[in-house]
């Protein structure tokens, strides 16, 4: 029994170490900051519980896509998500994102209306998406 309990504790140390290396090389690795300076379309980037420091409104059209590109300039993870049970704009969810990553997606809403969106992690980052005729 001693010589199973033996290797049972070997292989949990070895899981512990093998676990804080990776999330210590996570911690300490130097994040590259991601370059949209030529985005076209909408970008959001998240920082300081908003987006674009103040949440904006965003218009589109009806039936017509716009690019939208989210970015995490902060050192918390966000992500952005639409969700609408009405069927009147495309629904859709990020990934979660952690520091400098991004996301490129496109809103298509299909009714006019006003719609909403939000990190899911913090309830105070929400904004609307105005469509229009």
């Amino acid at each position: 029994m001693s010589a199973r309990n033996n290797i049972i504790a070997i292989v949990a140390v070895s899981c512990i170490a093998v676990g804080s290396l990776w999330a210590y090389g996570n911690l300490t690795k130097e994040t590259e900051e991601a370059d949209l300076s030529g985005v076209e379309g909408i970008l959001l980037e998240a920082q300081r519980s908003t987006f674009n420091g103040t949440n904006p409104d965003i218009y589109v059209r009806v039936n017509e896509p716009v690019k939208l590109v989210v970015v995490n300039k902060d050192i918390v993870i966000h992500d952005l998500q639409i969700k609408d049970k009405t069927g009147g704009i495309l629904n859709f969810e990020t990934a979660p994102l952690k520091s400098e990553q991004h996301f490129n997606s496109a809103i298509v809403a299909y009714k006019p209306g006003t719609y909403e969106y939000f990190c899911q992690y913090h309830p105070d980052m929400r904004g609307k998406i105005i469509a229009e005729p």
